[in-house]
């Protein structure tokens, strides 16, 4: 099993997985206390909590720390966003699981296409 469906099993949400593993693989400390409220389409079934935790992520390698840098995670977002909505045709937790798509599922789908857009 993939490590980050290992969180999974753990207990860990959607988000918190995607950012636990993240972290490993990339030798990173970003909080995954940040993804918390991200799992369950943010507990209403809105965004995929999978989908929050790669941007997250994103933001912890591609983000800026000052308002007048130029946001280069924005690429990165779109790709990952993109690649997701393309595939499944929405990013709404509520929609995917309607649709018969599993967490283990878009986790596993999104943190490939998270870590081939940093690339």
């Amino acid at each position: 099993m993939k490590k980050v469906l290992e969180f999974r099993e753990e207990g860990y949400n959607c988000a918190e997985s995607i950012v636990k593993t993240f972290n490993e693989e990339h030798n990173l400390n970003i909080p995954v206390q940040l993804a918390t409220p991200f799992g369950t389409g943010m507990a209403v079934g809105g965004t995929c909590g999978a989908i929050a935790g790669a941007l997250i992520s994103i933001g912890a390698i591609k983000g800026r720390e000052e308002g007048k840098a130029p946001n280069e995670s924005r690429q990165y977002t779109k790709e990952v966003v993109n690649k997701v909505k393309e595939k499944y045709g929405t990013l709404e937790c509520i929609e995917l699981k309607k649709s018969g798509v599993s967490c283990a599922e878009i986790i596993e789908y999104t943190y490939e296409v998270l870590n081939e857009s940093i690339k």
